[in-house]
């Protein structure tokens, strides 16, 4: 520890070293911490269009439940949805609102169809998020689709892949959901450790919202213990967020 700061240092599976520090709680009373989710809105979508919605509006107050659990923290959440052909179907949702404030995302919302500009929603979203992002705070970036990216005009993947890799710098967390293709090697594609593959139907969906919620609750968690859940530590969806967390997450990674 020095003076008021922590640094945390962590090894990548390329055997990098970043070296992360937040401010502890003495010094920031307050942690702001941003929730940005990017959700696929393409046609492939509706055959799990309810639990698709229903799993977001969960999420949401899985949010709010850590901010009520963890007074000291203030959470904000982004909402950014992508079908069709480039920029013109990436659509901010909600932008930056207080969680204690978000309504629910609802149909009209919510309409899948057409393609998967995964890459033009992916480098907009960070850049807009980028821009009010403040020092001290935490940032968790959600991608759920259930396709490969196939209508993107302004952002190619290595475009995308450089910029996750110059927020996880900042100490952004990135965590990738997939269906219909192999989660991991993508994610990893982008630069990105946290993934986690998905079956696309109901049921699917709804154990995807359920294992998501437990990720987003323990992330809280290691919030309020004032450490920092490292963007290149593949770790995001393991565990749970129960009570009984073993002492060793109260020490210094």
């Amino acid at each position: 520890m020095r003076g008021n700061w922590i640094t945390f240092a962590s090894e990548t599976r390329l055997n990098t070293i970043h070296l992360i520090k937040i401010k502890t709680m003495e010094e920031n009373k307050t942690m702001k911490i941003h929730n940005l989710i990017i959700l696929d809105e393409s046609g492939s979508m509706s055959s799990i269009y309810n639990q698709a919605l229903s799993g977001i509006n969960e999420t949401i107050n899985g949010i709010r439940q850590s901010q009520e659990k963890y007074p000291e923290q203030e959470h904000f959440v982004s909402i950014v949805t992508f079908e069709g052909n480039g920029m013109d179907g990436v659509k901010t949702r909600r932008d930056g609102v207080p969680v204690g404030d978000v309504k629910d995302l609802t149909m009209k919302d919510y309409q899948p169809g057409g393609c998967t500009p995964l890459y033009d929603a992916m480098g907009k979203a960070i850049s807009e998020l980028d821009r009010k992002v403040e020092a001290g705070d935490a940032v968790l970036v959600t991608i759920i689709t259930d396709g490969m990216e196939n209508s993107s005009c302004e952002y190619s993947g290595r475009a995308v892949k450089d910029l996750v890799a110059m927020q996880r710098k900042k100490g952004w967390t990135f965590a990738y959901i997939g269906a219909n293709q192999n989660a991991v090697e993508v994610a990893r594609d982008l630069n990105i450790q946290n993934a986690m593959n998905y079956d696309a139907t109901p049921e699917g969906m709804v154990c995807m919202s359920m294992s998501y919620s437990k990720a987003q609750a323990k992330f809280a968690r290691r919030m309020h213990l004032g450490k920092s859940i490292l963007a290149d530590v593949a770790d995001f969806f393991s565990g749970s967020s129960d009570e009984k967390d073993s002492d060793s997450e109260e020490s210094d990674v």
